[in-house]
């Protein structure tokens, strides 16, 4: 039997003297016996190993050989050189896998932070930074608006500071003024957006022009006041011509006239304009009757104004009654009403109609206790006749009423109670009640008497001091009268505190009418506060 040698490491054939195994690549030493005894298969090994190659059908023969040569495949060499390596440096393989999971953690880890890093150095986001209008008029207010996105901080300039992140602000520049917003970040820098806002200068401002008084009879004379801001010319026409910004003219006209004040500057012009009525006749003159507003809602107030010259007697119909010759009332009609003011004397008779809208659709709807119309129980006056300058208590109860209200002078008051109330001349006053179902409405007059044997008081003077207040102020209106029982202020104020002067606080402007009353008749003046914003 011929002697088999194997490799000692993969156990392949290799023949003697053979310089490496042809499966693994083993050097094979062939120069000591001890190493040949090594590569030396013994008898038994190969007797048996024939036997099996003999003995098995031919197909598991050429299995086994196929077994041996998988056996004897170089990648199996391979794999056990792998194996044994891994065994060698178990502790360099550890340390490898271990560095292998913490890479993949952190590339990970840098992928789901990608986004949050990018906007941490990301620059701000500025969407809107604008104006309300480019251009205003000196004075004039405009409004900043701006919406930032991340940022750490916002500030505008100049004059406006640190802002939020979003917002408005209201500016008034003097002068054209370009806003810078700077908008800053922790690490992606800052950005900026600037707006200019041009500023033109404003054209003259007419405070005053009136016609004092405002109707006169043919002859007779008037004066025109006026009272004009940063104008570098003011011109009053007709026939007046060039004037200064502050004045007064004396002027007669012929016939009604309208005159005109126009003031100029270098951005333009202003005007203004005052009507004088003049009556070639002897009939009472009305120079002004008017209501405002004109529209109002169910419940609220309108004023009639009114100036009339030359009348013996002046009544407004819809339940005034007798007024004096120059004055407001504030009435609170439940439906559009035309008041009609009267003016007689012994030339004749003058009227003039002014008509007072009523919205009805605001009265509230809701679920009412009765469908009938509102019950006037009561509505007296403590006394039917007086002298005038004398007082009267107005009395009264209604039930089942949503408003009521009494005019002349009074206006809304509740269901039930009484006033006090001063008519200057023979007065007739209307209760008015209404619900959803209607409207009831009750008189009561007031006759006042004028002794003739005697002189009515005379108002000397009547004045504000200061004439031109700012919003929010005060002025002091002073009297000098002769012959008085009674002083009335209108506006709401009714007999002054102190018998020669009245502290008021205007939120516009607005004119003051006092009236001086004895038994013998009334005088009337008025003065107009003018109110700066």
């Amino acid at each position: 039997m011929q002697q088999m040698y194997y490799c000692p490491y993969c156990n392949a054939p290799v023949a003697y003297g053979q310089p490496q195994c042809a499966n693994c690549g083993t050097v094979l030493n062939w120069q000591s016996s001890q190493t040949q005894d090594q590569y030396r298969s013994s008898d038994s090994q190969y007797a048996q190993q024939q036997q099996q190659w003999y003995q098995s059908p031919a197909d598991n023969q050429w299995a086994g050989q196929g077994l041996q040569g998988e056996q004897q495949s170089p990648d199996g060499g391979a794999m056990s050189k792998l194996l044994q390596w891994t065994k060698d440096n178990r502790r360099k393989c550890i340390a490898l896998g271990v560095a292998t999971l913490v890479l993949a953690a952190l590339i990970i880890t840098g992928v789901a932070l990608q986004g949050e890093i990018a906007k941490w150095f990301a620059p701000p986001v500025v969407t809107a930074f604008e104006a309300s209008s480019p251009t205003i008029v000196s004075g004039q207010d405009v409004t900043l608006q701006w919406d930032v996105s991340g940022a750490t901080s916002v500030y505008i300039s100049p004059g406006i500071g640190t802002v939020s992140f979003s917002g408005t602000r209201e500016i008034s520049p003097d002068e054209t003024t370009t806003y810078k917003l700077t908008a800053d970040s922790r690490f992606g820098g800052s950005v900026s957006r600037e707006i200019t806002i041009t500023v033109t200068g404003k054209p003259p401002t007419v405070n005053s022009f009136v016609a004092s008084p405002g109707g006169i009879y043919a002859g007779q004379t008037s004066t025109l006041s006026w009272n004009v801001a940063d104008a570098t010319s003011v011109t009053i026409q007709p026939e007046v011509g060039t004037v200064s910004p502050s004045g007064s003219k004396a002027v007669a006209p012929g016939i009604t006239t309208r005159y005109v004040l126009t003031a100029a500057n270098s951005e333009g012009n202003s005007t203004a304009s005052a009507t004088l009525t003049v009556s070639t006749s002897d009939k009472p003159i009305i120079t002004t009757f008017s209501a405002s507003p004109a529209s109002i809602n169910a419940g609220d107030e309108a004023t009639l104004t009114w100036d009339v010259i030359g009348a013996k007697s002046i009544n407004v119909n819809q339940g005034v009654g007798g007024v004096a010759s120059k004055g407001t009332i504030k009435v609170t009609p439940s439906e559009t009403s035309t008041y009609t003011l009267r003016a007689d004397s012994d030339y004749g008779s003058v009227s003039k109609s002014v008509t007072v809208s009523v919205d009805t659709s605001n009265i509230n709807t809701g679920p009412a206790l009765t469908t009938d119309p509102p019950r006037i129980e009561t509505f007296t006056a403590s006394s039917s006749s007086i002298a005038l300058g004398d007082e009267v208590t107005l009395d009264w109860k209604v039930d089942g009423a949503r408003t009521v209200s009494i005019s002349p002078a009074v206006g809304g008051v509740p269901s039930s109670g009484w006033k006090k109330v001063i008519p200057f001349a023979t007065t007739t006053y209307e209760l008015s009640a209404t619900n959803t179902f209607g409207t009831v409405k009750k008189e009561t007059t007031v006759s006042v008497s004028v002794s003739t044997d005697g002189v009515a008081p005379i108002i000397r003077s009547f004045r504000a001091l200061p004439i031109n207040i700012s919003a929010g102020g005060s002025s002091n209106l002073s009297w000098d009268v002769s012959g008085a029982t009674r002083l009335f202020i209108d506006q709401g104020i009714g007999e002054p505190e102190l018998q020669l002067g009245q502290t008021v606080y205007p939120s516009e402007t607005t004119s003051f009418t006092l009236t001086a009353i004895n038994s013998y008749g009334t005088d009337n003046a008025t003065v107009t506060i003018t109110v700066t914003p």
